[in-house]
C-alpha cells in the first residue's frame, strides 16, 4: 500500500485516494469498489467536493477496508451495508448478502397483498411470516412497501437476529408492523397464529452439500443459510409440508428456490394437494420463486 498516500501526517484529497484505491483493488469493477468505498468513509457524494482532505481517521479506516477487500471479503461486508429494494440494509457476515434474485419475492408477495387487501375487513391486517429471515431484507421491505401488513420475522441465528432488529430500527412507524422472534422456522411463532398467515415467505437455504460455491460465497457467508442437506432441497420440503397448519384458508406460500429444483418441488406441492401452484422467474428469466396457495 502507498506509504505517502495513507501516511497520517501528510495531507491527502479524497481525489488522490479515490485513485490508489482503485489501483490497490484491481479487477473489472475496481473503480466503482473504490468510488463506494470513498463515499462510505467520506460521506461525500459528489465528485467535485473530492478536493478536500482526509482526515486521518477517515485515512486508517479506508486503509482496513482495502485491506480487508483486497483478501477476498465480500465488498458488501466491508462497505457494512448493501442496497435491497428500497432499504439500505446493514449487512455483516452473521447473514447472507441481499441479492436482486430475492427481490423478485417481495414483488410477489406484494402482488398478493394487494389482492387481499379488498377481501378482508378493513380493520384486520395482512399477516406475513418470514421465515429464515436473515438481514430482514425480505419482510422489512414488505413492510416498508405497504399498508396494513404485519410481519413475523424469525431466524434461527442469534447473530441474524441482531441484524434483523439493527435494520428495524430505520424502519421508523412502519417498524412497530414488525415482531422478530428467535428460533427453527415456525417454533418461532406463537401458537395462536396458526392457520392466521395470509402469506408464508422465505429464501430458505437450497443448496446441496456437495455443489461447489465461489470461494467468496463459501468463505464469507453463513453456510448453515446456504446449505441444506444432500439434497438441497429439504428445507424447501419442509417449509411445503409444515406452512399448511400456519396459513389461512386463502394463504399463500411463497418460496425462492434454484432452477433445477423447481420441477420437483411442483410435484411435492401437487402431492401435498396445493392450490394454484406456479413457478415464476427473476430478474435473468431463471425458474426462482415457487408460489402455491393453501389446499382445501
Amino acid at each position: 500500500m502507498d506509504r505517502e498516500v495513507f501516511s497520517q501526517d501528510a495531507p491527502v484529497s479524497w481525489k488522490e485516494l479515490l485513485a490508489e484505491t482503485a489501483r490497490l483493488l484491481k479487477g473489472d469493477n475496481s473503480e466503482l469498489e473504490a468510488k463506494w468505498m470513498i463515499e462510505e468513509v467520506s460521506g461525500l457524494e459528489y465528485p467535485e467536493d473530492y478536493q478536500e482532505q482526509a482526515k486521518p481517521i477517515q485515512l486508517k479506516r479506508l486503509k482496513g477496508m482495502i485491506e480487508r477487500r483486497v483478501t477476498g471479503e465480500p465488498l458488501q461486508y466491508v462497505l457494512g451495508r448493501w442496497q435491497f429494494r428500497e432499504l439500505d440494509l446493514f449487512v455483516d457476515d452473521r447473514v447472507l448478502i441481499p441479492r436482486p434474485e430475492t427481490e423478485i419475492l417481495v414483488d410477489y408477495a406484494l402482488d398478493e397483498c394487494k389482492s387481499k387487501k379488498d377481501d378482508l375487513d378493513a380493520t384486520r391486517s395482512i399477516n406475513v411470516a418470514d421465515l429464515g429471515c436473515g438481514s430482514g431484507a425480505i419482510g422489512l421491505s414488505i413492510v416498508r412497501e405497504t399498508q396494513n401488513v404485519s410481519v413475523w420475522c424469525t431466524d434461527i441465528s442469534e447473530g441474524a437476529i441482531s441484524v434483523t432488529r439493527a435494520n428495524l430500527a430505520g424502519l421508523g412507524m412502519a417498524g412497530q408492523r414488525v415482531s422478530i422472534s428467535q428460533g427453527s422456522w415456525f417454533e418461532a411463532l406463537p401458537v395462536e397464529m396458526l392457520e392466521k398467515f395470509d402469506i408464508v415467505i422465505s429464501n430458505p437455504p437450497y443448496i446441496g452439500d456437495s455443489e461447489e460455491l465461489p470461494i467468496e460465497v463459501s468463505d464469507w457467508e453463513p453456510l448453515s443459510s446456504l446449505r441444506s442437506g444432500p439434497l438441497g432441497t429439504e428445507d424447501l420440503s419442509f417449509l411445503l409440508n409444515n406452512s399448511i397448519d400456519w396459513l389461512s384458508a386463502d394463504g399463500q406460500l411463497i418460496l425462492e428456490l434454484a432452477p433445477m429444483q423447481a420441477d420437483a418441488m411442483v410435484k411435492e406441492a401437487e402431492s401435498l394437494n396445493y392450490r394454484e401452484i406456479q413457478v415464476r422467474h427473476d430478474l435473468a428469466g431463471r425458474e426462482r420463486v415457487l408460489i402455491a396457495r393453501k389446499p382445501l
